[in-house]
């Protein structure tokens, strides 16, 4: 190293390693090996040398004399090794690198203690960053005893500096020819060019009126445009006339759905990233699901229903409201004081009381004032169980949750409208020792056992309120907020298979008096595509009321003959910047990172360009009336159309 700037290539090699073994990690954590993922990993093996190489020349160009420069040195290199880490356990559960847009979950950090606890103790602290530190540190201050005269000091940052533009140079015009079609891939990435190209993911831009887009989904939301002129700048309003159990047929579905009793009371059971692909019911062989699996020959499964976004308050907005998660910045985020006319508000006009259980802090990402701002009249968060009750992980055990969740509804005034959110089967995923499955102590291994005990306890309490007089007259809602990123049984052989894997989750209808009479026969599975915002136009269909309403799904129990020849059952699920979809039995449209596009099913290029048109206008309409806060008008409670 006589003619190399030792400090500068001491600091790059490290930072380069530091992010190579993250690489490593994340390849690590394939199903399977191949020339494809050979090459992806080369990719970001590119980029972990770019990197070195451009932050050594930030250090080589730096002008301070050798002690400081060896501080800053330090300072840089430990934030970027601190980042990476953080980074890398970001993947293991999202399954891309770190975004920009969680800058924002600075200020709620405590909410992420039992997270940060848990991968201090991995391998993945020590290796990303605790020995490349003190390696760093080490290496730094061993060369610092060698005068160099300022003829060889030049010419060494000269040296340096050729060696650092040429190996950075050419790893970057390798991996940059990649990046648009595989950024969200976290092996051909890296994190600190994914952090940085995310930044405009949530424009704050103002758009224009999407003229077209407005035009095209104005024939995609069912019912019939209000009269009058206060309602004409809302263009997601329609008057339901909710004659799903009125009509005579009698489709098993009907017979299951529509209760004899005016107004059954409503539960709506979200579990924390259920994901179908672990589940029996939906086809899998690991065997975690036994109670749901039970519990599903009693009611309606749907087996093609899919989350509308990636996190739960994306999956809250879609369920609660019938709206699209945004495109961009998240509804509870940007858009929290705009004006809604949700499910729990229109239930609650209908004598309904109205609750809604959690075992975590409320107050993460704004639930406590968007949830009573849409209609729950109570809040049960963490801060309302006794000290004593045991907690695992991110909040309040599941098992005390549904516990709660019982008492809560016992004392209810009925007609009630009840949701509850578990919070177990979140990273870190821990479970009590009788429901360890001794997998091993990865990430996946962990997911599954918080599933397997989840079901456990959803299992539990399903049992326990069959005995409940309040039970006979409960239609019960049990679904997910949202998918999971963790590896699953089967690795995704294209676009199609990975999009349906992170965004799929389980929908099963039970009604309390069929199965106190013994009325139901099998379980009945629902083929169709749909999404979490059919929830609540299905909830008011099989109660019979005429609403108006500004939501964007469709009840299920409609019929298909009319309306829907023209616009057949879809789902609809996005991940901003990684990917939208819009889903149809016979076929399936997907656009990847707003550049690629992939289409499985019926192969016409008629229906490949009319499932991306409905979708781009899906996009621009629900960004831009959330941007204009013209959602739903505010309004004295009247009836007004």
């Amino acid at each position: 190293m006589k003619y190399l700037d030792k400090h500068t290539i001491i600091f790059f090699l490290l930072i380069s390693i530091t992010g190579i073994l993250e690489h490593l990690f994340i390849l690590n954590l394939s199903q399977e090996y191949n020339l494809r993922i050979f090459q992806a990993f080369t990719l970001g093996l590119g980029y972990d040398l770019m990197n070195g190489a451009m932050l050594g020349i930030i250090i080589l160009l730096v002008p301070m004399t050798t002690y400081y420069r060896k501080i800053f040195c330090c300072i840089l290199g430990c934030a970027f090794m601190l980042f990476v880490f953080i980074d890398f356990n970001y993947v293991l559960i999202f399954g891309t690198h770190l975004p920009y847009s969680t800058i924002e979950y600075l200020k709620e950090s405590d909410s992420f203690i039992n997270s940060i606890v848990f991968a201090i103790k991995s391998y993945s602290f020590l290796v990303l960053f605790i020995c490349p530190m003190f390696a760093l540190i080490f290496f730094l201050f061993l060369y610092d005893k060698n005068v160099i005269s300022k003829k060889n000091g030049l010419l060494s940052k000269l040296i340096t500096l050729f060696i650092l533009l040429l190996l950075g140079g050419s790893a970057a015009t390798y991996s940059n020819s990649y990046v648009a079609k595989n950024m969200e891939n976290p092996l051909t990435s890296a994190a600190i060019q994914y952090f940085y190209l995310t930044r405009n993911r949530e424009p704050i831009e103002k758009i224009s009126r999407p003229v077209n887009s407005l035009r095209i989904i104005k024939n995609l939301i069912p019912g019939q445009i209000p009269t009058g002129e206060h309602w004409k700048n809302y263009p997601l309003v329609r008057v339901r006339k909710s004659l799903g159990c009125q009509n005579a047929d009698n489709s098993t579905i009907k017979q299951k759905l529509c209760s004899e009793v005016i107004k059954p009371n409503i539960l709506i059971l979200m579990l924390e990233s259920f994901r179908a692909a672990e589940i029996g019911a939906y086809g899998s062989k690991l065997g975690l699901t036994p109670k749901f699996d039970y519990w599903s020959k009693k009611g309606i499964l749907f087996n093609k229903f899919f989350a509308n976004g990636f996190q739960t308050r994306h999956g809250q907005v879609a369920t609660y409201c019938s709206l699209f998660p945004n495109y961009g910045a998240a509804v509870m985020k940007r858009y929290h004081r705009n004006n809604f006319n949700c499910l729990p508000e229109v239930l609650n006009k209908y004598g309904y009381a109205t609750s809604w259980v959690f075992g975590s802090d409320s107050n993460f990402d704004g639930q406590s004032s968007f949830l009573k701002k849409i209609g729950f009249e109570k809040i049960i968060d963490k801060f309302d169980f006794h000290e004593s009750v045991s907690t695992l992980g991110w909040g309040i055990s599941d098992k005390e949750l549904f516990v709660k969740l019982e008492k809560v509804l016992d004392n209810e005034i009925q007609p009630f409208f009840s949701s509850a959110l578990t919070s177990t089967n979140h990273h870190p995923f821990e479970v009590p020792s009788e429901y360890k499955l001794n997998r091993g102590q990865s990430v996946k291994a962990r997911y599954q056992e918080a599933i397997y005990y989840t079901d456990a306890m959803l299992g539990e309490f399903l049992k326990n309120i069959t005995k409940k007089p309040w039970f006979e007259n409960t239609i019960i809602f049990i679904t997910a907020d949202t998918s999971s990123f963790q590896p699953s049984e089967k690795n995704p052989k294209n676009f199609d298979e990975f999009v349906i894997l992170r965004s799929q989750i389980p929908l099963l209808i039970l009604l309390g008096e069929n199965i106190i009479s013994g009325k139901e026969v099998g379980r009945y599975i629902f083929k169709k595509p749909s999404s979490q915002v059919d929830i609540g136009p299905t909830i008011l269909d099989i109660l019979n009321k005429e609403i108006v309403v500004p939501w964007v799904g469709r009840s299920i129990l409609e019929n298909e003959e009319n309306y829907y020849i023209k616009n057949p059952y879809r789902a609809y699920t996005n991940r901003p910047g990684s990917y939208w979809a819009v889903i149809q039995n016979e076929s399936r449209y997907y656009r990847e990172n707003n550049v690629n596009d992939h289409f499985f099913g019926d192969q016409s290029k008629e229906k490949y360009d009319y499932l991306k048109k409905i979708g781009k206008s899906w996009i621009d309409t629900i960004n831009w009336v959330l941007q204009e806060n013209i959602i739903w008008p505010e309004l004295q409670n009247e009836k007004r159309y």
